[in-house]
């Protein structure tokens, strides 16, 4: 590359927004590529009164970003890749996955609440560790989250939050909430580990598709996709974008309660994971998976395919009518 202007990245303006960004041009800076952040304030930053399930879900935080690069007003975009819409609008390419911070959610425990049930945080949290705990009150934005919590024996108390982490985290020490669940992944870039909390087991509490990835989006046409490229992972590229494809072909989008997550077993040589789909009471449907190639080896499609008709065999369809989704053709997308 002979031209050695700044790459703008554009991004969102929360502090996990800015680290994310930041952290990508660190690495384009030690590849010889100098970074500037066009910072861009989007719908679903300026909407804070209703969930993003009602006022058109996760492409809201990403729409204005990718109208910037469509203007040339930004050569890439950083995102939490679980943010993204499942399928890409035309024109535009993942140009790389990073590798993956932790995929857990993490229950963040108000200080008094984490003294009072004597908990580690080192402590993993099942789904009877948690139970156990007694009756709780957690907030949370995420239909799945909910979902699962409402399964439980023990009676949850939801509260419905939004706003950024650091805004999350404040209502929580000033309210009477108990805890507060989000992304493992943010307390990791946000050096946030110091935080009252325990990591929610994922065999139990499937993270959704992609949590815990960066994704660097371009225009198909851009010049800087090689330059990005060698920022892939291939391992958490695979295991990602599977996880994205079967919210794809079963119809889904962040309406869904919806959990996917794969990762490589038997020292990388296989693939391993879970789907599952719920309705909003908690009713679910899950099946795991172990397959017999590498991340990398997998043939996308085929698995996705695969992993929809064992959902469909255990009677996804049903959770798919309850949530007023429209039911897929077996492994295909809905017309």
């Amino acid at each position: 590359m002979t031209d050695k202007r700044p790459l703008k990245i554009a991004t969102r303006g929360s502090q996990l927004a800015l680290w994310q960004a930041n952290y990508v041009a660190g690495l384009l800076q030690n590849l010889g590529y100098p970074c500037e952040l066009d910072i861009i304030k989007t719908t679903g930053d300026r909407v804070q009164d209703r969930f993003l399930h009602e006022i058109g879900g996760k492409g809201l935080f990403v729409r204005e970003l990718e109208e910037a690069l469509r203007a040339g007003k930004a050569d890439l975009a950083v995102h939490s890749l679980k943010d993204l819409p499942a399928k890409i609008p035309e024109g535009f390419t993942l140009a790389a996955i990073l590798k993956r911070h932790i995929p857990h959610d993490a229950l963040i425990f108000h200080p008094k609440t984490f003294a009072r049930l004597s908990l580690s945080k080192q402590s993993i949290l099942d789904r009877d560790a948690l139970e156990k705990l007694g009756p709780l009150t957690i907030a949370t934005a995420s239909l799945r989250r909910q979902s699962l919590l409402k399964a439980l024996k023990n009676p949850i108390h939801l509260v419905p939050v939004r706003g950024n982490v650091d805004t999350r985290i404040r209502k929580l020490n000033e309210g009477d909430w108990d805890g507060l669940i989000l992304a493992g992944a943010s307390l990791e870039r946000l050096s946030l580990q110091d935080l009252p909390h325990c990591l929610i087991d994922t065999n139990w509490f499937v993270p959704c598709a992609a949590q815990g990835a960066l994704a660097i989006e371009t225009t198909a046409d851009s010049p800087f996709r090689s330059v990005i490229a060698q920022l892939n992972d291939p391992t958490t590229y695979a295991c990602a974008t599977l996880e994205r494809k079967v919210l794809e072909l079963l119809g889904g989008d962040c309406t869904m309660p919806f959990g996917a997550y794969f990762a490589p077993q038997a020292n990388g040589l296989h693939t391993g994971g879970q789907a599952l789909v719920l309705d909003y009471e908690g009713e679910e449907v899950k099946c795991s998976f172990a397959f017999q190639q590498s991340p990398s080896q997998l043939d996308i499609e085929a698995k996705a395919q695969e992993i929809v008709a064992a959902l469909d065999q255990k009677g996804v369809a049903t959770i798919l009518e309850r949530l007023k989704i429209k039911v897929p053709i077996l492994g295909k997308l809905s017309e």
